[in-house]
């Protein structure tokens, strides 16, 4: 009896120090976590996610110009850079550059420069020599129906979308390439690039490049 009594008590015990071990393990790691967390904070790359936009992200702005200039240069079509009033080195003011890529799809290849606007929403310019349909369904993500058509100036850009993404995207016909704006601006601002970019010429291609010395605009909205 007295030695059960005893084996018991040793159980006890030994869920004790067990215990004991396991508070020690949490008291350690807590302030681990804390310093953790801390570091975090201070190097600015935690935001919480109540009203916090991904499109606000803390990559640092890039200047996309020397990029335009050597797709112009590469591309095997007639590359363009918004340029005008308020806009510098191809970022309208108070936008920032944050990433540029190509794409090669059927026919073509799609040459992107993402952009950031005042608001924090994504906005993205690609120019490509794909046939449209191409060219929108690589962008949009699927193929899209025109769903109406926005004047700007002279030009008049075919719209698609809204998709599930709320994302739209504008797309106008320029001689020997298809632009297109796409992401989840406002409309005040698919105005704004679109008002930089549909009037600017050509930029320099290489000797034998497909850039054309003036620009012709095709009608917009129509495929290739």
């Amino acid at each position: 009896m007295l030695r059960r009594a005893f084996g018991i008590l040793d159980v006890v015990a030994e869920k004790s120090r067990l215990l004991q071990g396991r508070r020690d393990l949490v008291l350690t790691m807590v302030p681990l976590i804390a310093l953790c967390l801390l570091a975090v904070f201070a190097s600015g790359n935690f935001r919480f996610g109540f009203g916090a936009n991904p499109d606000e992200e803390t990559v640092d702005p890039i200047d996309p110009k020397s990029v335009y200039a050597l797709s112009a240069q590469n591309l095997r079509f007639p590359v363009r850079m918004p340029a005008g009033p308020g806009v510098e080195n191809g970022v309208p003011a108070e936008w920032k550059a944050t990433a540029t890529r190509d794409e090669d799809i059927t026919g073509g290849t799609v040459f992107t420069v993402n952009y950031v606007t005042p608001e924090k929403n994504s906005l993205q310019v690609s120019q490509s020599n794909a046939p449209l349909p191409n060219v929108v369904e690589s962008v949009f993500g699927a193929r899209a129906s025109q769903s109406g058509t926005i004047p700007i100036g002279a030009r008049t850009w075919a719209v698609y979308g809204p998709n599930e993404k709320n994302r739209s995207a504008w797309v106008l016909n320029e001689t020997g390439a298809v632009v297109v704006l796409y992401g989840s601006a406002t409309v005040p601002r698919f105005t704004e690039i679109a008002t930089a970019i549909q009037d600017q010429q050509p930029l320099p291609a290489a000797a034998g490049g497909a850039a054309p010395p003036a620009d012709t605009p095709a009608p917009a909205g129509t495929p290739n």
